[in-house]
């Protein structure tokens, strides 16, 4: 436990010394209102703090958002590519489905998706929902397509049912992969999250920074890209912890 926060704390701070000379060196190279384009990190969580009253609701907003898109991707996509992976005569038929769809960029899909579903939460879940969930469907799929068979045999020799096979063989045994697509799929849902929070919408991170943007509220920019980051982080915390009580296999051989 402490290793990990000292890694955190080191890491932390070599970011934020990381930030600070980009800060310097673009104030040194530009003049005039473009040197406070990228202030410097003590300016950013100052105007954080300051204006949290204002950044509070769409960082609500925002989360809101994004844990109920990952909350079904997670559940639909781990579940269906368990069933595609596992199931030899599913993978073969759905497979180069997925092949097909999962290199288009969803992305076009979200005037469509406005259109048809308003432009409140449910179209912005959608789209997040679908640019996440094909990560995790495939990341599942593999894993279970690469479970030995020696962990299946013992299960059936032992009078174990086809549930049975799925709880105690397949979900354990993916449960990793499934945990490190997820992971994926968080930065790729923020990066969508923001996306679709830059039009039609008077709440979000994405909507305050990019009106802050338009005034050159370089600071507030700044501040709500710190939110963006304190809500990944703490959707990565989560994801670690269930990760330790699921699969504590994996923590049981580390020192």
């Amino acid at each position: 436990m402490k290793k990990g926060i000292i890694r955190y704390v080191v890491s932390f701070t070599i970011i934020l010394l990381m930030w600070w000379f980009a800060s310097w060196l673009v104030g040194l190279l530009l003049s005039g209102p473009k040197s406070s384009v990228l202030p410097g990190p003590l300016t950013a969580f100052s105007t954080l703090i300051n204006h949290w009253e204002d950044i509070w609701p769409n960082f609500l907003r925002s989360g809101y958002r994004l844990v109920l898109a990952l909350g079904f991707a997670i559940f639909f996509g781990s579940a269906a590519g368990l069933v595609i992976g596992f199931e030899e005569s599913v993978n073969e038929y759905v497979s180069p489905v997925l092949y097909l769809l999962y290199p288009i960029p969803k992305i076009v899909f979200l005037p469509v998706i406005l259109i048809i579903f308003g432009l409140g939460d449910l179209s912005r879940v959608i789209f997040i929902f679908l640019v996440t969930i094909f990560q995790v469907m495939i990341s599942a799929r593999d894993a279970a397509k690469n479970i030995s068979p020696k962990w299946i045999k013992a299960v059936q020799s032992a009078g174990g049912n086809r549930f049975q096979l799925y709880r105690h063989v397949v979900i354990p045994a993916t449960m990793p992969g499934i945990l490190s697509s997820v992971r994926i799929s968080i930065g790729l849902g923020i990066a969508a999250l923001y996306l679709a929070e830059l039009s039609y919408t008077n709440q979000g991170l994405g909507y305050y920074i990019d009106n802050s943007w338009k005034v050159f509220a370089y600071s507030d920019v700044f501040a709500g890209i710190l939110a963006f980051a304190i809500l990944g982080l703490g959707l990565y915390l989560i994801i670690d912890l269930i990760e330790r009580v699921f699969c504590r296999w994996n923590y049981e051989d580390r020192s």
